[in-house]
């Protein structure tokens, strides 16, 4: 079983008393579930059936974050605690140490160079704190009735992307609505218009 050190001073922060106790949970459970580097996978539908609450994860991100950037969304989607690699292992890495060199690795996997001199970190690409994504099965629902669609297509689409971390392919999903237009759009093609086969079937009886 794995094994790392825990901020045990986040009890007298204020950002972190200020979460909300769901909250507070999360910035745990992601601690805890990260990989070796500080690299996450976020997987908000898990931790939501492991809580029996829901996260709004916007609205996480900007709390965490209030003060200074706690966790970075990295280009694919995953999500980097900056703090992580300092706090567990000190303020410089060897290559030459076995699991160092696996951070190194990961951190070139996700686009993340480390200037070993000084030990500062930098991304390929800008990071972000927040990621267009939506709060809730209810938002998608909500929007998909606005759109004609139904709630079993709003509840496929969420938990497909979910399960995908919100990811098309490989890169992160720019914005949700317009992908779940183009999902309502395909899902409608040759489907047969049921006011046309209304229409056909009171001809018929007349």
């Amino acid at each position: 079983m794995a094994k790392r050190f825990t901020e045990t001073m986040k009890w007298n922060e204020d950002w972190y008393l200020d979460l909300s106790l769901a909250d507070k949970l999360f910035w745990i459970y992601i601690c805890d579930n990260c990989d070796h580097a500080g690299i996450f996978k976020p997987n908000k539908r898990m931790f939501e059936l492991l809580i029996g609450n829901e996260i709004n994860v916007e609205s996480f991100l900007d709390n965490v974050n209030l003060n200074k950037p706690r966790i970075c969304v990295l280009g694919n989607g995953r999500w980097f605690l900056t703090g992580f690699i300092e706090f567990q292992y000190g303020n410089k890495l060897n290559p030459n140490n076995r699991v160092h060199k696996s951070i190194l690795k990961l951190l070139n996997e996700n686009d993340i160079s480390l200037d070993l001199p000084n030990n500062k970190i930098s991304l390929a690409e800008p990071i972000n704190t927040r990621r267009n994504i939506p709060e809730s099965t209810q938002e998608v629902i909500t929007y998909f009735l606005e759109k004609g669609s139904n709630k079993r297509e709003a509840e496929r689409f969420f938990y497909y992307y979910e399960s995908q971390g919100w990811n098309v392919g490989k890169n992160p999903m720019k914005d949700w609505k317009m992908a779940a237009s183009g999902w309502i759009s395909r899902n409608k093609k040759d489907k047969p218009d049921p006011d046309y086969l209304g229409g056909q079937l009171n001809a018929m009886k007349n």
